[in-house]
């Protein structure tokens, strides 16, 4: 019962990614908004210059759509295996826990990996910045999503 609670509390964790996004499906014009507001929002927050974002979005655009597709896999293993847990083994369960892990750890490899590109193209004390930034983005989109809810629902 102890691991269907950690395998529990580790999916709904995981699904904070996905709380701040809209009903809809994940269509071009959507992520390319979400994207556009992104960028607008980290070049101000980090008060990037014309020579700093040049070199600093491409490294930053290659390295969202390699952690976008984790993203995606993991959402994809959520939905899936939260319908069907109860007609799983505890051997399947497991299998299912260290895939779960696997893609963040997937994720941290990742970051790692651009952490030095991130490095390259930016001073340091923005890099830093950068990480915070991102997490103030979505707790920005999340603030947004709300606010556009509550006034649909007074409509």
């Amino acid at each position: 019962m102890k691991k269907l609670i950690l395998i529990l509390a580790i999916f709904f964790t995981a699904s904070g990614y996905l709380v701040a996004q809209p009903d809809m499906k994940h269509n071009d014009e959507w992520v390319k908004k979400i994207r556009a507001e992104k960028v607008a929002f980290l070049t101000t927050k980090l008060e990037l210059t014309p020579e700093e974002a040049q070199t600093f979005w491409p490294v930053y655009n290659e390295f969202e759509e390699k952690r976008f597709k984790i993203h995606m896999q993991r959402r994809y293993m959520e939905r899936n295996t939260m319908n069907e847990l109860e007609g799983l083994s505890e051997k399947e369960l497991h299998k299912i826990s260290k895939d779960f892990i696997d893609l963040f750890q997937q994720e941290a490899d990742l970051m790692k990996e651009y952490d030095q590109k991130f490095f390259n193209a930016l001073p340091a004390k923005k890099v830093v910045m950068f990480y915070d930034m991102e997490n103030d983005f979505r707790s920005h989109m999340l603030k947004e999503y709300r606010k556009k809810k509550r006034e649909a629902d007074r409509q």
